[in-house]
């Protein structure tokens, strides 16, 4: 695990002032905003600190076991070989937070925002994730053994995990590595890291994993799904067929409320540059849906490709108050008709044509490489 290494001592009046109450904490920080508090090798212990801003705070070395941070904002703070034992951090902000070396046993991160944080090093044995959020969080050398709700987390980027963390972590959901990033080949293979497998399993294993390894196509793209939260049946079924195909995506399962949300739709789609957009009478009155295919169709003129597919579940966009070159500019697509969705032969068939026409994949049979630009 290496090393520890010297934390020091919290500036005392930066303490005090934490000590006295997060109302208290937390106007002083707005009335400070250029001050990076100082609460090295603090005891926090069983503090509640509900609601707190700690954002780009010195941590390292802090006892924070059983402390209470739910809805803590902690993006960019170093909380170095500290120990949040216990600690509760529900939706609390761990935007690009530094929790190397740390000890988060049985710690709550259920709906935290976990951008960019580094786990390097640290202890998340029977740790809870219950639908928290990632995008590009560092899993190195890390053990989740026993931690809940992973196969719940939303990815809205890939994550890094290494060997090292699955070969200390034992069996890990599916759904969570994929959504780090891990390949289905690769899933297989790290299934073969499991204690006790009987050589028929290994063979079993094995096999699997050349099949996929070898005859799976590579795809190219991941997909954003961008639709109203009324058509999420719709998105259902169309999910599940995608998983059957290996097919990547993005979709956001929660109600767009936050104003920040924005700039993570963005991101999203930047990073998943292949738009599906679900038209139908609720979606066309969503301002959301009329954003994501706004940034869609920008995206296309940096790429000089297509970005957008529409599929229409209803005819209610012809007469949508979307900004007419907007609409012009959908209309130049071919929009594949989903209506009779509800009938599975018929889903079926308009699915093919969907998956033909994205061309989302690399066929290592074929002689040339679609362009990827």
């Amino acid at each position: 695990m290496g090393p520890k290494r010297s934390v020091g001592m919290a500036n005392s009046e930066h303490l005090e002032g934490l000590l006295r109450g997060v109302t208290e904490w937390n106007a002083w920080r707005k009335e400070h905003p250029d001050i990076e508090p100082d609460l090295r090798g603090a005891d926090l212990r069983g503090v509640n600190l509900w609601g707190v801003d700690l954002s780009s705070s010195n941590l390292d070395g802090c006892d924070l076991s059983g402390a209470n941070l739910t809805d803590a904002d902690l993006a960019q703070a170093r909380i170095g070989e500290a120990k949040l034992q216990r600690a509760n951090l529900t939706r609390a902000s761990l935007n690009a937070t530094h929790f190397i070396g740390s000890n988060l046993r049985e710690a709550i991160l259920d709906e935290a925002e976990i951008a960019g944080a580094d786990f390097n090093r640290t202890t998340l044995i029977d740790s809870s994730f219950r639908a928290a959020r990632l995008f590009q969080a560092v899993i190195t050398d890390a053990d989740l053994t026993g931690a809940r709700g992973l196969e719940t987390c939303e990815h809205e980027a890939p994550s890094v995990i290494d060997s090292r963390t699955l070969a200390l972590s034992g069996d890990l959901p599916d759904a969570f590595l994929r959504g780090c990033g891990l390949p289905d080949w690769l899933i297989e293979a790290y299934s073969l890291m499991k204690p006790g497998l009987s050589n028929e399993e290994v063979v079993d294993i094995t096999y699997r994993l050349c099949n996929k390894r070898i005859g799976q196509v590579v795809q190219l793209s991941p997909l954003f799904i961008s639709y109203a939260h009324a058509d999420a049946p719709f998105v259902d079924a169309l999910e599940r067929r995608l998983e059957v195909r290996g097919v990547r995506f993005w979709r956001d399962v929660r109600h767009a409320t936050s104003g920040r949300l924005e700039k993570v739709i963005d991101r999203a789609i930047r990073l998943n540059p292949t738009v599906v957009v679900v038209l139908s009478e609720t979606a066309v009155r969503s301002d959301w849906v009329e954003h994501e295919a706004r940034v869609a169709r920008q995206l296309e003129k940096e790429l000089g490709r297509d970005v957008l597919c529409p599929l229409a579940l209803d005819d209610s966009w012809k007469q949508c108050k979307w900004p007419a070159r907007l609409r012009e500019q959908i209309e130049e697509y071919n929009i594949l008709d989903f209506s009779q969705w509800s009938d599975e032969r018929a889903f079926d068939q308009v699915f093919e044509r969907l998956l033909r026409g994205l061309s989302l994949f690399y066929d290592p049979e074929e002689s040339v490489m679609p362009d990827p630009t």
